[in-house]
């Protein structure tokens, strides 16, 4: 189970342990795909320092949570007592703060972590923010809390970052590093146009754009990160004169900082730039640096080109018809079938066929016209004595060579076909 929980949650028990030790405050990352299992790790690591507390769907209020908790754990755990008092007196979130710190303090003298699960069920306000950077500084050293949510705000948590009083776990391949940790004042912008179009600022989801107009400029300057006025207007406004045009552009660049809440570029020597304010993390972006890199390197390639595909999880931006946007998706197809094919050689070459096949077989199914991957295959086929399968490979490169093009496989193909039927 231990490796196989370090294979999912893409970090090691060392790690995981060094990023706890001392830290009040734990977070597991929002955007970890496998948040679950690092739950589980953390279940495993300290099965008998755990407590466990989901917050249901009436744990909306910080006074509502607080309530629900101690008396849920109040059987088996502490009785909150003070806590307890100091929400039937009205307290202040700051007392509120202290009075649970102590509850837990007298809870258990040995190290314990309190794990609070379903933390988005809590409407996370003025009151809240105030709460944790007060709990944060109040509890006891033999105590943790830990939460796992699916959306976090940056704040109060980058705060309590750098002042040394939280930690986050299973942010180790985060895009950029991920949101928190950055410097104070900036904004965190995250951009997955390869995991369906999901948009992100400062930890919540950007849903509402007033139209799509707006959101299709926001990921064109987004991939575009250094453009001109002209070249903007010749993909968006073509047929529009520049007067008119200009005034469209601003009434719809101004609705794209009035969804974010910042100003999403700078004009700067003619042309627009990422704004020096925003920490854009850009999925597209990292991928693509991925593949230069292993295109580049070729030691690092196979690492290079796993992490490539780890990050291309659907088609680039699938909802936009655009022509800038159904050009990028080809390139980036490409791209995304390129590192497969990477990967499938590399396994070929180490002899590991069945996983050679199946980057093989996945990069023919986003380029079913490249012919040499088409050969791989087969020669997989045929070193496997896989004969009636290499002959189906290639038949299914006629029938595509003949759909796409009008054309028959080449005459390198033909003798590989040649030779396996002898063989």
């Amino acid at each position: 189970m231990p490796a196989l929980l370090e294979y999912v949650t893409e970090t090691t028990y060392p790690l995981f342990e060094q990023k706890l030790r001392h830290k009040p405050l734990i977070l597991i990352y929002p955007r970890h795909r496998s948040r679950t299992a690092l739950v589980a790790m953390l279940l495993d690591v300290y099965a008998y320092q755990i407590v466990y507390y989901a917050l249901g769907a009436d744990n909306t209020s910080l006074a509502d949570w607080l309530r629900h908790m101690t008396a849920d754990l109040a059987p088996a755990t502490f009785l909150g007592d003070q806590t307890r008092a100091a929400l039937d007196a009205g307290a202040i979130p700051e007392d509120l703060a202290s009075a649970l710190a102590a509850d837990l303090a007298g809870m258990r003298r040995d190290k314990f972590l309190l794990l609070l699960d379903q933390f988005d069920n809590l409407t996370f306000d003025a009151a809240a923010d105030r709460f944790f950077r007060t709990l944060a500084g109040k509890l006891p050293d033999h105590v943790q809390i830990v939460i796992n949510a699916r959306l976090l705000g940056v704040q109060p948590w980058n705060d309590l970052i750098h002042a040394g009083q939280a930690e986050v776990v299973g942010n180790d391949r985060a895009i950029a590093g991920g949101i928190f940790g950055d410097q104070p004042g900036r904004g965190q912008l995250e951009v997955f146009a390869l995991s369906g179009g999901h948009v992100y600022m400062d930890g919540r989801p950007v849903t509402s754009w007033e139209g799509s107009l707006p959101k299709h400029l926001f990921y064109f300057f987004v991939d575009h990160p250094m453009i001109t006025r002209d070249e903007i207007f010749g993909v968006f406004w073509p047929k529009m004169s520049v007067k008119e045009a200009t005034n469209v552009f601003h009434v719809t660049k101004r609705k794209i900082s009035e969804r974010l809440g910042h100003e999403l570029t700078n004009y700067q020597s003619g042309f627009y730039v990422p704004s020096p304010k925003l920490s854009i993390h850009y999925d597209t972006s990292l991928f693509e640096r991925a593949i230069d890199a292993a295109i580049e390197f070729e030691t690092d390639a196979p690492a290079l080109w796993y992490k490539a595909i780890q990050l291309y999880r659907s088609p680039f931006l699938p909802t936009i018809t655009m022509p800038w946007a159904e050009q990028r998706r080809q390139e980036l197809q490409s791209k995304y079938a390129q590192a497969l094919i990477g990967l499938g050689r590399y396994h070929r070459g180490l002899g590991e066929m069945d996983q050679a096949l199946g980057y093989l077989l996945r990069a023919l199914r986003e380029k079913p016209d490249w012919e040499d991957v088409h050969r791989d295959v087969m020669m997989i086929y045929y070193q496997q004595g896989r004969i009636d399968d290499a002959v189906a490979q290639y038949r299914q490169l006629e029938r595509t060579l003949a759909r796409m093009f009008k054309i028959a496989p080449g005459k390198e193909t033909r003798h590989l076909f040649d030779v396996i039927r002898v063989g």
